[in-house]
């Protein structure tokens, strides 16, 4: 009977115990949902290494002004450049042309090929029908010629013709020399134009008689024939 009543006893106690364990976990499960937990918050310093001083930008302005300065130096020293060349031709050009009549008759008469150095202007422009190398022929209008002596009575003939399909530019050498008539004459060879379709400048030759200061008059002769042409100083 005794042991029967302590086993019963030791039971009781058990399941209180379990009981208890049982509501105390309730009751920390409870806290645990209803009851705001702060949570723990741990800081910690981290030194962080200095940043790298900023390369400093070289300012552009100042070497932009600088070769905007050298440039306009070399644009003033172009402008005195080309003044005083342009002014160089002027004075070569004044050089070329002797003072006094164009023709003076004295030394035309004396055959003085010093008097023909400098440019002329040889004839007019004038309607002509050239025929080319091809067989073609075209109305172009043949501009006044331009003849260049050195003092030696050398130089250089210029013809140009313009027409509907094209431009020719012919030069040839030409050389004068005076006859014991008075008379200049200058001969030309052949020579071919520059231009499309390729056409040739027939061999030719000038006789001229001194009019007067300004001008003489030129019977010009190739194997087209034979025109007459003015001859007078380049203005």
């Amino acid at each position: 009977m005794f042991r029967s009543v302590d086993f019963g006893r030791w039971w009781a106690a058990l399941l209180f115990g379990l009981m208890l364990l049982l509501l105390l976990l309730i009751a920390a499960w409870l806290l645990r949902v209803f009851v705001p937990v702060v949570p723990a918050v741990r800081l910690s310093a981290i030194q962080m290494p200095a940043a790298a001083p900023a390369v400093a930008v070289p300012d552009p302005v100042p070497a932009l002004k600088a070769s905007l300065e050298d440039e306009h130096n070399i644009e003033k020293k172009l402008k005195v450049e080309l003044a005083s060349r342009q002014d160089d031709l002027r004075k070569q050009l004044e050089n070329c042309k002797p003072a006094g009549p164009a023709l003076p008759a004295e030394r035309w008469s004396k055959g003085d090929l010093g008097t023909l150095k400098g440019c002329w202007v040889l004839g007019h422009d004038v309607p002509v029908t050239r025929t080319f190398d091809d067989g073609r022929k075209e109305r172009v209008t043949m501009k006044a010629g331009r003849i260049c002596f050195d003092a030696e009575g050398g130089g250089q003939h210029e013809q140009v013709m313009v027409g509907p399909t094209g431009r020719w530019i012919c030069r040839a050498p030409v050389t004068a020399k005076f006859w014991s008539n008075g008379a200049l004459v200058a001969n030309q060879p052949t020579v071919m134009c520059e231009g499309q379709p390729p056409t040739r400048w027939m061999a030719s030759q000038l006789t001229c008689h001194r009019v007067s200061d300004e001008m003489a008059s030129c019977a010009a002769v190739d194997k087209s024939g034979r025109g007459q042409v003015d001859f007078r100083r380049e203005p």
